[in-house]
C-alpha cells in the first residue's frame, strides 16, 4: 500500500484564488494515505465553510469521504440564489 495518495484539485469561483500562482485551471495534490476531501480542503487552506459543494469525478461527496490515488476533486463555493 502507498503512504501517499496523488489526487487532481478544480477550484471554482472565489476559491481559484487558493491556488498556488500559475495554476489557473487546477491543480495535483499529494497527501498521506488514509486522508479525506476535508483534508484536501484544509492543505489547499481553503476555509471549511467556504466548500460548499464537492464533487469527485461526476459524483457528489461529503468531506469525510476518502481520497482515491487519481481522483479529480471538484470545488465550488456555497451557492446563493433562486426564487422564493
Amino acid at each position: 500500500m502507498a503512504d501517499t495518495v496523488t489526487i487532481s484539485v478544480k477550484l471554482f469561483a472565489t476559491l481559484k484564488k487558493h491556488l498556488p500562482p500559475g495554476s489557473e485551471e487546477g491543480m495535483s495534490l499529494t497527501l498521506p494515505a488514509g486522508s479525506t476531501v476535508l483534508d484536501a480542503i484544509d492543505a489547499l487552506k481553503i476555509p471549511r465553510d467556504h466548500a460548499g459543494m464537492l464533487v469527485a469525478g461526476d459524483t457528489y461527496v461529503e468531506k469525510e469521504t476518502p481520497l482515491t490515488e487519481g481522483l479529480q476533486l471538484s470545488i465550488f463555493p456555497p451557492l446563493a440564489g433562486g426564487v422564493r
